[in-house]
């Protein structure tokens, strides 16, 4: 595991050393200058992207006919990868609890709330990306990228036209919305809860699929 994991840190220190940098000092420097502190949630989303491109990498240089001669089983492959994403959205995490006090001096945001919205940033894009990786495992990343594009556009359309229901699903949505601002503990407790679930599911569902594929 520590090695998968050795090698996967050197790719993406070779490849995004320059870039991890540029984007931590342009989203901090637009984050104070627009005083949107919507930018510092955003590099959990790039850190995510950066583990997924991974997978177009293990493609190009045939790293899974590799990996299948090593000591290691394919559900430690697959292991490895979910760990790296849940390091690097984690790592992301912790800048945007870093510059929660920048964006209390900035528009007066409390950071009690600052820190809630990026954990719930951090939750969707750990689901985000734990159901894109057992779809990459399945049908390849460029296929996956759709798919999950297509997934965000069902699940926004349901967003949508429930809210459009008036008294009915609207009225659904905005008793969650607020039990959310009134009771945030529990309300997170039982996201972060089916979070875990939810990852937990798609990791057996990558191993299956990896188990499966032929080299």
């Amino acid at each position: 595991m520590i090695g998968l994991l050795k090698k996967d840190l050197l790719i993406l220190r070779r490849v995004y050393m320059k870039n991890f940098f540029l984007v931590l000092a342009l989203y901090t420097v637009l984050g104070i200058a627009l005083q949107m502190t919507s930018f510092f949630t955003l590099m959990s989303w790039m850190y995510g992207f950066y583990v997924m491109s991974l997978f177009s990498v293990d493609n190009t240089c045939r790293w899974d006919f590799y990996a299948a001669t090593l000591p290691v089983s394919r559900k430690t492959v697959v292991s490895a990868k979910f760990l790296l994403l849940g390091l690097c959205i984690a790592a992301g995490f912790v800048y945007s609890l870093v510059t929660a006090p920048v964006a209390y001096l900035l528009i007066g945001e409390p950071i009690a709330e600052s820190i809630l919205a990026s954990l719930l940033v951090t939750l969707i894009l750990i689901v985000y990306f734990a159901v894109t990786i057992p779809l990459t495992y399945a049908f390849g990343p460029d296929k996956a990228r759709s798919a999950m594009l297509l997934l965000l556009g069902l699940a926004g359309g349901c967003i949508l036209a429930a809210a459009s229901l008036g008294d009915g699903g609207g009225a659904v949505l905005m008793v969650l919305f607020g039990w959310m601002e009134t009771s945030p503990v529990p309300g997170f407790s039982i996201i972060t809860a089916a979070t875990a679930v939810l990852c937990l599911v798609c990791w057996l569902v990558s191993c299956r699929i990896y188990e499966r594929k032929e080299f």
